[in-house]
């Protein structure tokens, strides 16, 4: 009887082992496929001290500095005036309206990711 309840004890011990090996294993798949150029969603990513929208459907970066809103252009970040996909659809903006150009606004310098 002693045997037998050493066996279960071990047999549940693996168990344990495997399947956490398993989620983990799942965990950081998912997580792979969530980089541009492997992924079909939209996404936020923090890199460089900072968070960034990836919006896949305009395929473009975008970003707050909690005043107003940017996006990358492949260059440079620059005000965003709502005019593509995001933003547009279950988001809420409040009373937010984007700076017009007699407004003086402070860009962000920061890099985007780029995928290897």
């Amino acid at each position: 009887m002693r045997a037998m309840k050493s066996w279960i004890m071990a047999a549940t011990v693996v168990a344990a082992i495997v399947g956490g090996t398993a989620l983990v294993e799942t965990m950081s798949t998912r997580s792979a496929l969530a980089q541009p150029g492997g992924h079909l969603d939209d996404h936020w990513r923090f890199h460089e001290g900072r968070w960034s929208y990836w919006n896949q459907a305009d395929r473009r970066w975008y970003y707050t500095d909690g005043l107003h809103w940017f996006f990358h252009n492949g260059t440079v970040w620059a005000p965003y005036h709502f005019d593509k996909g995001f933003g547009r659809k279950g988001f809420e903006r409040g009373a937010y309206r984007a700076p017009g150009p007699e407004v003086q606004v402070v860009v962000p310098n920061h890099k985007i990711y780029v995928a290897p």
